[in-house]
């Protein structure tokens, strides 16, 4: 029974561990071929650097990826590891996590998978050895808990409500501890721990509704790190488990064929699905899944708030009957954050890869700036950030239960900021994001490097100069917002085209010391909420979304004549001020914000 003791089994357990048998053997074996196999695979126009070709060097992106770096490398190991030891009698120092992590929590051991991917990621991307070893710590002291248990779950809710969900975070932090970290025991654990777990998960792929409806577990998100672990061990029943598991009917198919199916599905667990998409687009090379990528991020554009986030309530809306505005009467839980976020920049970056182009550049940006990058940082106990609110008078506010989903995501998300900014195929660099930082690229024509300043996005100036050139023979790809208009390009001085929504391609023989500049006017202009209230709208400037500071009762009902009345705080580059009923109204980036109230939508002129 796959390492599961009979006698362990409840009677309704050893009926579901049966079902689960019959359907294995059910799954029919398909070859095997990695992503990497010629005539399988799909099509990539670029590709992304590995995790330490990108160097952060300043910035507000690496302010707070640093911050993410240095909270999730205190976590106490004993602590993250005591509900796994508890559950197989093993000695269990540290104090209990508490909240959703313990074993009469709300899922047990939840992100224990995630903190170890996230860290991995951050090892890999900075070089730092003593998150590498906490890694490798943590691998161990799971490992040896895993095997030593008759069940993988750290508790029955984890094991009844949430099998799949729970496997996967497990999974991934096997996947990142061994091809990240270099924990060769990570692998070895992979079949074990999958073993152990796929008795108690659903022999079938079953849908999610909405945010309370059940079945809760979300065995659709499965295949994109099954698809991995099959390139990992090159054990061809991982890559049929991960075919087995694909949400083909009710998401996959409809969606290739330009059906909006999105409304009424928990949005997150569906946005993060479509990472196997992804996945199973490169392993499979199937067309249908590039298109259901394409349309999804298609339909889910007029879910968005300014902000990109999406899903109230975690609920994609039907379109055209002003259900986005009238979330802001009813909820306080807009935006899933780290968690639809993560699922989000996963989406762009595929896109990204299977395109090239820029429209989904301009997504990314928006969502890493207002939404993950905005959240409250978390404290020393379990207190994490969890949704985001931008109803009127709203603060961020920790969730209410220690330890949520949304801690995992956070630093599975903050550790990917390095993937955001830089694509290249075989002749081409690509800049997406705008960023203090540094790339390597390793070419057959020799290494280059280039190095980005800027103030990005408080000014509107980017200047790239390479350091290396290789052989000097490529281009630089530039992505050039659909917002920038009147956006300039110089090399070396010398003005190039540059077109708003479009990739600037500047095409030459580099040297070293060569520099670009990159001027994007950042413009003041709004957002409407949604197309059924055209004058109810949040300010942007560029692809920053701005919120009034510390808005007194009623404002949202007050008229403000966004963005012709505002003017520049003196001194100031990011914040403005405005006159409402004779009071001044304060703008500012909504990342810039922490403990103070705010509001977004304001009803314009």
């Amino acid at each position: 029974m796959s390492g599961v003791s009979k006698a362990a089994l409840t009677r309704r357990e050893l009926f579901h561990c049966t079902a689960c048998a019959t359907a294995a053997g059910a799954i029919t074996a398909i070859p095997f071929a990695s992503a990497a196999t010629a005539g399988l695979q799909g099509k990539e126009v670029v590709r992304e650097f590995p995790y330490g070709k990108v160097r952060l060097t300043g910035g507000v992106i690496k302010q707070h990826y640093d911050q993410i770096h240095a909270h999730y490398l205190a976590l106490d190991n004993d602590r993250l590891l005591k509900v796994f030891r508890q559950n197989a009698g093993l000695p269990a120092p540290g104090p209990d996590m508490g909240g959703w992590y313990d074993a009469d929590g709300f899922v047990p051991g939840l992100a224990f998978g995630q903190y170890v991917s996230g860290l991995a990621r951050i090892g890999a991307a900075t070089g730092d050895t003593a998150v590498h070893q906490k890694v490798a710590a943590l691998v161990d002291g799971f490992g040896k808990a895993m095997l030593a248990a008759k069940n993988p779950y750290a508790g029955p809710k984890a094991q009844e409500q949430w099998a799949a969900y729970v496997m996967d975070k497990y999974v991934v932090g096997l996947i990142d501890a061994y091809q990240l970290s270099g924990v060769t025991q990570a692998k070895a654990l992979l079949p074990k721990i999958i073993d152990k777990c796929m008795p108690y998960i659903s022999p079938v792929s079953r849908d999610r509704i909405g945010k309370t409806e059940p079945p809760y577990d979300e065995t659709y998100v499965l295949p994109e790190n099954l698809f991995h672990v099959a390139d990992i061990t090159g054990d061809d029943k991982y890559r049929a488990m991960a075919v087995h598991y694909m949400l083909d009917k009710e998401w996959f198919d409809p969606l290739a064929a330009g059906k909006d199916v999105l409304p009424s599905k928990h949005a997150y667990s569906h946005t993060i699905a479509l990472s196997s998409g992804g996945q199973a687009y490169l392993h499979l090379g199937d067309p249908k899944y590039r298109a259901a990528l394409q349309n999804a991020w298609k339909f889910m554009e007029p879910q968005r708030f300014a902000s990109g986030g999406w899903g109230p309530e975690e609920q994609f809306v039907e379109l055209h009957k002003g259900h986005l505005a009238d979330s802001l009467k009813t909820s306080k839980a807009h935006f899933e954050t780290p968690c639809g976020s993560f699922a989000d920049m996963k989406l762009a970056r595929y896109l990204i890869r299977f395109t090239g182009e820029p429209v989904y550049g301009d997504g990314l940006e928006r969502t890493v700036f207002n939404t993950i990058l905005s959240t409250r940082m978390p404290d020393s106990d379990g207190n994490y950030p969890y949704y985001s609110n931008y109803g009127p008078d709203a603060d961020k506010l920790y969730y209410q239960k220690k330890w949520p989903c949304c801690s995992g995501t956070l630093v599975q998300g903050v550790a990917d900021y390095v993937l955001n900014l830089y694509f290249h195929d075989d002749d081409a660099l690509m800049v997406n994001m705008y960023a203090p930082s540094e790339v390597t690229w390793d070419r057959p024509g020799g290494a280059v490097e280039i190095v980005q300043e800027t103030e990005y996005p408080a000014q509107d100036s980017v200047r790239l100069t390479v350091r290396k050139p290789g052989n000097g023979r490529f281009a630089m790809k530039l992505r050039v917002p659909a917002w920038a208009a009147g956006a300039s390009v110089a090399v070396n001085g010398r003005k190039q085209a540059a077109t708003a929504g479009q990739l600037a391609v500047l095409n030459r023989m580099w040297k070293a010391g060569d520099t670009i500049e990159l001027i994007l006017p950042q413009a003041l202009r709004t957002v409407a909420i949604d197309d059924r209230n055209p004058t109810f709208a949040a300010m942007m400037r560029g692809g920053i979304m701005y919120v009034g500071l510390n808005p007194w009762d009623g404002i949202e009902r007050q008229t403000v004549a966004l963005p012709g009345a505002v003017r520049p705080v003196p001194g100031a580059d990011q914040a403005y001020r405005a006159k409402v009923g004779g009071r001044d109204l304060v703008f500012v980036p909504y990342f810039t914000v922490q403990t103070e109230r705010y509001n977004t939508y304001f009803k314009i002129a």
